[in-house]
């Protein structure tokens, strides 16, 4: 009887707890990251019943370490996919981009070229170049204003990022600390606190033999270390101080470890990665801005305006002292004295680069493309000033110290987009009439044309008499197939005879014998002997578009890239790669929380509570409970029974 009580007794200790068991699992359903418990039951030595042998808590670290890592991955696409769709946002919609403000000034332009005379006309063209200049701009400046809120993110994660460090190693400590005690739901604080962590950052984890678990970034490096744990934090990046770079450091370590590198995973390295294409988005703004302004600012030199002066700058110049001086970003940890300028040679010959340009001794420097770090020049350091051209630019060292393992950040386009402005406020002087006409003999027989087709120097001497050619030139037809150059005011010959084919026309200039007027004039068409054609200073300010023309003609030109995009191919390629980027990681996104869901299912499916199975459980348990209160009771009749009989 006694053997039946014990069996009673243990049967009823031992489903109650299975019931509190299943009782914990089933109200912790919705508890992120609770792992369920199992009861085992074995039975009780020498026939006495059931005990339970463990509870065990159902855990997978494979199952854990892929969910941590198909986090961390999608948290990054995520990231860098939110800050491209943004980026695609502030680049503005089909009627608001930089894209269709260039179609509506070149619509404006032609306009303009139709009425050279129209003050209104003038007006509107101008109007829209401010407005092209000022969408430029803003996209740039709107870009660089992403680029602040990406170091204010990495900021906000970092301060997140240590503060899980500190709870798991906090968690870490009370588990090592817990004297046998159950860690079950210490266990599943910290199990939370991992995953949490790998939304913001990607790692790798081992558990000791303590039970305390260790965080190791990419190489190895610890973040935590059973119950100590390094602290992030972040600088201004000492190549270029618009951008932050991580740093780590440990309880013991002196100083903090740059730790960017490491991060190839979750949000930290979705908004890292943002940052290179963020740097190409607004070097191409900065590339289309100097190779707009550039080309209509030389192009307006070359004409005369309203009043008859020569044109000048429409947009602010591309190479003003504090353009040049701003490409060259000193590293924070220079020594030396360098004085280092940028200046722009060849807008079309430019790409979308950054360089670091490296002094490897005071006497030799080498230059790296930022994007890919591959060396594409080196040289000796000379004396100053020195320069060395590169892709349409020159690198010019004026002066100072040079110290080994000193260096720059040389941008060639920054700040062109968000300096962007129209230098010019009258309109007047856009400079659309070209100071040269070439004007046909009433008396000539033939059908030959002379035509201005070029304005190449205003500088020469032939422009050196304000408002008129110095000399203007005859060309008189001696026969069908030479002619001589005549200064028309001396009637002196300057050049002849001269051989000419109707057939196939030609370039006067510059001449055989090697005069050259800087400007250009072609023969063409069939002439007869003592043809003649006049070239002389012109008088038709408020209808020659000739310049206007040519400026019309810029914006179809292909003038960047070595001569593979116009203006507006440019924008487009930019416009096209962010969407393309932006698409493309949508579709990283889709496949990644694809990945990661069926990862947590994976982990749910181990470790997290099934209502149903826990239901079955409870009653399955309540039964055995009420049996072994049964047998209990059976017992205690039994006992009662026996002690009536031995009363008795």
């Amino acid at each position: 009887m006694s053997d039946l009580l014990t069996i009673g007794i243990r049967g009823l200790m031992s489903y109650q707890a299975a019931l509190t068991v299943a009782s914990q699992n089933m109200m912790n359903f919705d508890t992120p990251f609770y792992s369920r418990r199992e009861v085992n039951f074995a039975e009780a030595l020498f026939n006495s019943g059931v005990d339970i042998a463990d509870v065990r808590r159902i855990y997978s670290s494979y199952a854990s370490d892929t969910l941590q890592r198909a986090t961390s991955a999608f948290s990054m696409s995520d990231s860098l996919a939110d800050q491209l769709q943004q980026l695609e946002k502030s680049l503005g919609d089909d009627n608001s981009s930089v894209g269709a403000s260039i179609m509506e000034t070149l619509k404006t332009l032609r306009e303009l070229n139709n009425n050279v005379g129209s003050s209104r006309s003038r007006n509107d063209y101008l109007n829209m170049l401010t407005i092209l200049s000022s969408r430029i701009s803003t996209s740039a400046n709107q870009i660089n204003d992403r680029q602040n809120n990406i170091n204010h993110s990495i900021q906000s994660i970092v301060e997140d990022v240590n503060l899980i460090a500190t709870q798991i190693a906090e968690l870490n400590q009370k588990i090592a600390n817990s004297n046998g005690l159950d860690t079950s739901s210490l266990l599943d604080q910290r199990e939370a606190q991992i995953q949490a962590l790998a939304t913001y950052v990607d790692f790798s984890t081992d558990v000791d033999d303590t039970g305390q678990i260790n965080v190791l970034l990419g190489n190895g490096t610890p973040l935590v270390f059973g119950n100590e744990h390094a602290t992030f934090s972040t600088e201004a990046d000492p190549n270029d101080p618009s951008k932050l770079v991580l740093k780590l450091a440990s309880g013991a370590a002196s100083t903090a470890i740059d730790v960017t590198h490491l991060v190839k995973g979750g949000q930290l390295a979705g908004l890292f990665s943002t940052q290179a294409i963020l740097d190409q988005a607004v070097n191409s703004l900065g590339r289309l801005a100097i190779t707009v302004a550039n080309s209509l600012n030389e192009q307006n030199k070359l004409g005369l305006d309203l009043n008859g002066n020569w044109g000048g700058n429409i947009f602010n110049d591309i190479n003003t002292t504090s353009l040049m001086i701003n490409r060259a970003i000193a590293n924070l940890n220079n020594t030396g004295t360098e004085n280092i300028t940028v200046t722009i040679t060849d807008p079309n010959l430019l790409d979308i680069n950054d360089y670091k340009l490296t002094f490897t001794s005071a006497t030799a420097y080498t230059i790296t493309r930022v994007s890919d770090n591959s060396v594409v020049t080196s040289g000796a350091v000379g004396a100053l000033p020195q320069t060395i051209s590169m892709n349409g630019f020159d690198i010019t060292l004026n002066s100072g110290t040079v110290v080994a393992n000193d260096s720059f950040l040389i941008s060639p386009t920054h700040g062109a987009a968000e300096g962007m402005g129209v230098f010019i406020t009258d309109p007047t002087q856009l400079a659309l009439a070209w100071a040269v006409n070439a004007q046909p003999n009433q008396q000539n027989k033939g059908t030959g044309q002379a035509s201005v087709t070029a304005i190449l120097d205003p500088s020469n001497i032939a422009f050196s008499v304000p408002q008129q050619l110095n000399p203007p030139i005859r060309i008189e037809f001696i026969s069908t197939t030479s002619y001589q150059l005549v200064n028309a005011t001396t009637n002196v010959v300057m050049e002849g005879p001269l051989v000419y084919d109707p057939l196939l026309g030609g370039d006067i200039f510059p001449t055989p014998g090697g005069y050259d007027p800087g400007y250009k004039v072609r023969l063409s068409g069939a002439v007869s002997a003592g043809d003649s054609f006049n070239i002389d200073y012109t008088s038709m300010l408020t209808s020659d578009n000739r310049n206007g023309l040519a400026m019309e003609g810029l914006y179809n030109n292909k003038s960047m890239q070595n001569g593979t995009l116009s203006f507006l191919e440019g924008y487009n390629l930019m416009a096209s790669n962010i969407s393309l980027k932006t698409k493309a990681e949508r579709i990283n996104v889709s496949s990644n929380e694809v990945l990661q869901k069926q990862a947590y299912t994976q982990f749910q499916q181990i470790s997290g509570v099934n209502q149903q199975e826990e239901v079955a459980n409870l009653t399955r348990y309540h039964e055995a409970y009420q049996a072994s209160a049964q047998i209990i009771q059976v017992a205690k009749e039994i006992f009662d029974t026996i002690i009536a009989i031995g009363r008795g």
